[in-house]
């Protein structure tokens, strides 16, 4: 993660103007906090690394000892990614149209979140009511919540009940486009239809 932070603030800096101090300092103590390799100890030396922010905004300062994790720069060492995360200043032409690109980058948002599909939660379980099988073998059953299903004519798993059907407990599972709905009896599960009643 550290090295593709570093990548990309090389690149960055190679199109982007510079920054103003508070962020010149941020970011060079940012770089300096890469030779840390424990990523909590890390993370602490960035935060305090935002000092300089910190204090041109009047926010209260990051904790001491966040702040003594950041290595003192290599005198004669120039800030190598000093400048790499500016953004330069938008006029009020630029800010309109980022403004209406970020609204319109939410409507392809917006319907892919309707056209994901929601997996629903399996039904609660329930035993059969009754069963009974047709002539090739595949089972029409009514569950004790009074629905009534029957199995896919294209399932090849085949059921081979002989108890009452209360003694089965039994669950509909949800499936996707591909699979269709399940029943799950005992340690089975078998393609279903639910019937209109």
């Amino acid at each position: 993660m550290r090295r593709v932070l570093f990548v990309a603030l090389g690149l960055a800096s190679l199109a982007l103007p510079a920054l103003a101090a508070p962020r010149d300092d941020v970011l060079y103590g940012i770089s300096r906090c890469g030779g840390i390799a424990d990523d909590r100890t890390w993370l602490d030396c960035v935060y305090g690394a935002a000092q300089p922010m910190r204090s041109k905004l009047g926010l209260p300062p990051a904790p001491a000892s966040q702040q003594a994790l950041v290595p003192p720069p290599v005198p004669g060492q120039a800030a190598p990614v000093a400048q790499a995360m500016a953004a330069p200043a938008m006029s009020a032409e630029q800010q309109k149209d980022y403004e209406e690109f970020s609204q319109l980058s939410a409507v392809p948002r917006a319907i892919l979140r309707l056209a994901t599909p929601k997996e629903e939660p399996a039904e609660p379980p329930t035993t059969l009511k009754s069963y009974k099988f047709d002539a090739a073998g595949y089972f029409t059953v009514t569950l004790a919540n009074g629905e009534t299903w029957r199995q896919d004519a294209g399932d090849t798993l085949y059921a081979h009940w002989n108890k009452p059907a209360g003694t089965y407990s039994a669950q509909i599972i949800p499936g996707s486009a591909q699979s269709g709905q399940r029943l799950r009896v005992g340690g089975q599960t078998f393609v279903v239809n639910k019937l209109k009643t």
